[in-house]
Formats: C-alpha cells, sequence, structure tokens
C-alpha cells in the first residue's frame, strides 16, 4: 500500500484504526475487493478437480502434467490479478484521500505538526496516484488516457520516409507517441512477479514437491 511521507511525523497503528470511520468496505471498493480475492484461489484450487473429473488427471497418475496444469493456473491468475490489484490500490488511496479519513490521519500528527492536514486539502503520497473511476473506468484511464506510450512504425510505409543523398533508399521509422499507458499499463511489473512463480514452480520440482505452492 503506498504510504504517506514520514516527514509528518509518526503514526501509531492501532490509534489510527480506532480513529477511521468505518471498519467495513466502502461500497465503491467493493467490488474490485472480491474480484482481487477470489481470482487467485478460485483459479488455483478449481484446477485440481478440473483436471480430475474432466480429463482424468491427478497427481498420482501424470505427476508432471498435473504440476504444469497448476503453473498455468497461477499464471492466468496473476495476469488477471494484476490489473485488479492496480484498480484497487488506487481505489484505497482514493477513500484515504477523502475528508473522513484525512481526519483520522490529522489526528495523529503531534508537536509542531499538530492540527495540519497531511498533504493540504489532499493526502500526500510517495509516488503519484491515478484517479479512480470504477474498475472499467480506471482500465480505460490508465490505457487511453495517462502519459504516454511510444509506438514504432518501423517497416510500415506509411510511417516512413525516405532518406536522400545516399545509394539506394533507406528509411527511417517515424517516432510516434500516443496518449495513454496502452495496455502495457494494466501489467506493469508482471515479469517479476511470474518469475517469482517460476521459482517456486521450479523449487516445487526440484525438491520433489511437486507442484509446489502458488
Amino acid at each position: 500500500m503506498i504510504v504517506t511521507s514520514t516527514a509528518h511525523g509518526t503514526r501509531r497503528t492501532l490509534s489510527l484504526l480506532r480513529n477511521l470511520p468505518s471498519y467495513l468496505c466502502p461500497s465503491g471498493l467493493f467490488v474490485p475487493t472480491i474480484l482481487h480475492s477470489l481470482i487467485h484461489p478460485l483459479l488455483t484450487l478449481s484446477t485440481p478437480l478440473v483436471l480430475r473429473s474432466q480429463f482424468m488427471i491427478d497427481r498420482e497418475a501424470a505427476p508432471v502434467t498435473f504440476s504444469l496444469a497448476r503453473f498455468c493456473s497461477s499464471t492466468v491468475a496473476l495476469f488477471i490479478k494484476l490489473p485488479l490489484e492496480t484498480v484497487l490500490r488506487r481505489g484505497q488511496v482514493a477513500v484515504l484521500s477523502s475528508p473522513q479519513y484525512l481526519h483520522a490521519l490529522e489526528s495523529q500528527q503531534t508537536g509542531k505538526n499538530a492540527g495540519r492536514r497531511v498533504g493540504g486539502d489532499q493526502l500526500e503520497t510517495v509516488v503519484p496516484v491515478g484517479p479512480y473511476n470504477g474498475v472499467l473506468g480506471t482500465m480505460y484511464i490508465i490505457v487511453n488516457e495517462e502519459g504516454s506510450h511510444l509506438i514504432s512504425a518501423a517497416g510500415a510505409s506509411r510511417n516512413s520516409r525516405t532518406v536522400a543523398g545516399k545509394k539506394g533508399k533507406a528509411t527511417v521509422s517515424e517516432i510516434v507517441y500516443r496518449r495513454g499507458q496502452g495496455l502495457d499499463g494494466l501489467w506493469r511489473g508482471w515479469k517479476v512477479s511470474w518469475w517469482g512463480l517460476v521459482g517456486l514452480w521450479s523449487a516445487g520440482v526440484l525438491g520433489g514437491g511437486g507442484d509446489g505452492e502458488f
């Protein structure tokens, strides 16, 4: 979770929890929270059942196939979960930025920071956080509106131009920046998580533990 800067003073966890406006999940975060929590266990726990009931494959009869199937289901769960995690974190920051939660943080300030709101009227975070507009709305903002991403048009005749003054014809691709982070913005950091899965699966297989723990 993205936290505020330590320059605003220390906060005690228990007293901060007591000052929270509510212990229930906000209605705006209910859908992304449920999806984020259920995707991984639903896919990983249902895979052995599907393999056994539909394909007659289990850990004892076909350990290699069973292990690979479990690894693939964990990979699919990861790539579904990452965009939902990004949306959920933005939603959590949006809730923490509301006046009620800012007041809970404000009450923790002591000394010269007492009575000062964290970051003024907004929650001051270590890194900038984009807006939250529901699950699909936030994904659309990330892909199409936030920042920009590079598009290389190498090899495309409509996006290339010839360089004169040289023998033959050489082409230089045009560099085009398109608005939005593109689909890569939804799966940022997937390599670290995926290689973590590979490491766990490899350790389980080499250690004779079957498919390992995902």
